[in-house]
């Protein structure tokens, strides 16, 4: 039979807490290490006297015990917090959302750039097989000085409708395209409306790839819109920079570009590695040198997986202007 020095009581030891496998808290009491007093730990007062078996599942209790208390108890065993899902998580959680054949709604402003360029707002909807994005349903409304423009545009596969006008503030149409307000024009094969790899875009896997190589940090994001989120940032530069009707693109031959400079980024992901707000700072320099143009760009993603309903226009209502 086991002897013991004294008998030790762990009533009033306030209960500790720790982790069961589904991440609640469970609450239950554990013993003391070390009494109030002083005294020492309870599994140094037990003296263990390996006599028979018994003596073997005394020993066994005594190390789940002492497991526990390492673990939950203050000053216990140092556990290191762990490390931020890294991109390549995020690259793989929107992959299988290529791969479901999902879909996401989102919404960009853009503001500054060369002279060329206008503030806009934009919103719609990305619908995806397992390349990357198949179909794009966005409308588009930009600020200029004294008008207004306004524009939607449909891609499916290669397939591409478009609608647009200018309009001054005084009502009048500077441009429309096709002529009649309500119709679309109807395009095929134009490289500058598909969804690329070089696209300056949070749920871009080809812009995630490129600055993943470039110093990108990890961070604690807080909450985005009732979802805690995780930060990753960081600043890459890259010899091309410009614009085309699918978004902002970068390029990174030397030589092939007016413009090029340093993207400073931030994207912020869920829980589910998804991405839930992207920032980016452009600042657009010609190889010559000379002045540098910003361009701030924002896009929000709502609604991962809900379906987005992404047709062609009425043939009717499709013209053959260009």
């Amino acid at each position: 039979m086991p002897r013991t020095n004294k008998r030790c009581n762990t009533r009033g030891a306030a209960p500790q807490c720790f982790s069961s496998p589904s991440g609640w808290g469970v609450h239950r009491p554990l013993p003391d290490p070390v009494d109030q007093a002083g005294r020492g730990t309870c599994r140094d007062e037990i003296e263990i006297v390996l006599r028979d078996d018994r003596r073997m599942k005394r020993m066994s209790v005594m190390l789940v015990v002492a497991g526990l208390l390492s673990v939950a108890v203050p000053g216990g065993a140092v556990h290191a917090a762990p490390e931020p899902d890294s991109l390549d998580s995020v690259v793989r959680a929107i992959k299988k959302q290529f791969a479901k054949k999902s879909s996401v709604r989102f919404s960009v402003k853009r503001r500054g750039g060369p002279p060329s360029a206008e503030d806009i707002q934009a919103s719609g909807a990305y619908r995806f097989k397992a390349s990357g994005v198949y179909a794009a349903d966005t409308t588009e409304i930009s600020q200029e000085k004294t008008a207004t423009g306004r524009s939607r545009e449909i891609s499916i596969g290669r397939e591409f409708y478009s609608q647009g006008y200018v309009r001054s503030k005084d009502g009048k149409y500077v441009w429309k395209s096709p002529s009649t307000v309500g119709k679309w024009t109807y395009a095929r094969n134009l490289a500058g409306v598909i969804w690329g790899e070089d696209l300056i875009n949070g749920i871009n896997p080809g812009f995630l790839k490129l600055v993943a190589f470039h110093a990108a940090t990890s961070a604690d994001g807080g909450t985005f819109e009732g979802v805690k989120t995780t930060l990753h940032s960081g600043t890459v530069t890259v010899p091309e920079l410009g614009k085309r009707q699918a978004g902002m693109f970068f390029g990174t031959e030397e030589g092939r570009g007016m413009w090029g400079g340093p993207i400073t980024w931030k994207l912020w992901v869920g829980p589910d590695n998804l991405p839930r707000r992207f920032h980016a700072i452009m600042r657009f320099t010609r190889p010559e040198g000379g002045a540098a143009e910003t361009m701030t760009m924002n896009i929000i993603y709502r609604g991962w997986g809900t379906p987005a309903k992404i047709t062609a226009p009425p043939k009717h209502l499709i013209t053959d202007e260009l």
